[in-house]
């Protein structure tokens, strides 16, 4: 009973962040952060892409522990590749980059979407609790890219690629808030703990 009670205050405090805390904050922060002009990218495929994405991000934990954890601007994003030849962030900076970069192989640009999940933190450990995917539609298919990695399977719905992917394969998903590639809201749920 304890532990459901907590894990109900985690959901409802991560689903009010992300809702309604994160995007503004990360405005702000933006304001002070240096930036330069976004450039898109090229790359012959989506395979291209996923070959290339290692080499061109790195996953950093945001400071305490994510606990003050902010979007990067895509301004933000390009003057660190710009000037230190990377671009590091925790999940949901490294998903909202992928975001962008996977347009160009999109089926339509509303296939694109930036995926925040919330799984039982007793289950996984709290640091690994919450996590964001780009999650989008490519040949008739769904693709998953978690931080670097471009997952190889393809699914024949988004809510497949959701539930099947690496990392939510067998956890029951608490929270999960869809975003599209400009990190506009368009859709959250919770399930019902078991």
């Amino acid at each position: 009973m304890i532990q459901r009670c907590l894990v109900a205050l985690y959901v409802f405090g991560l689903k009010t962040w992300f809702r309604w805390g994160k995007v503004p904050l990360s405005r702000l922060v933006d304001l002070w952060r240096p930036h330069l002009p976004w450039q898109q990218r090229s790359h012959a495929s989506l395979e291209a892409y996923g070959q290339w994405l290692p080499t061109a991000v790195r996953w950093k934990e945001e400071p305490l522990g994510g606990a003050f954890d902010t979007l990067p601007s895509l301004e933000y994003m390009e003057w660190q590749l710009q000037t230190q030849g990377l671009f590091e962030d925790d999940c949901d900076g490294l998903a909202y980059f992928s975001a962008q970069n996977v347009l160009p192989f999109c089926d339509a640009p509303s296939d694109c979407y930036v995926v925040t999940i919330a799984i039982n933190p007793f289950e996984v450990g709290l640091l690994r609790a919450a996590h964001v995917l780009c999650i989008f539609k490519s040949g008739g298919f769904w693709r998953v890219i978690s931080n670097d990695d471009l997952y190889p399977q393809r699914w024949s719905s988004l809510e497949e690629a959701l539930q099947e992917n690496a990392y939510c394969r067998g956890h029951q998903l608490l929270h999960v808030e869809i975003r599209d590639r400009d990190l506009r809201h368009l859709l959250s749920w919770r399930s019902q703990q078991t």
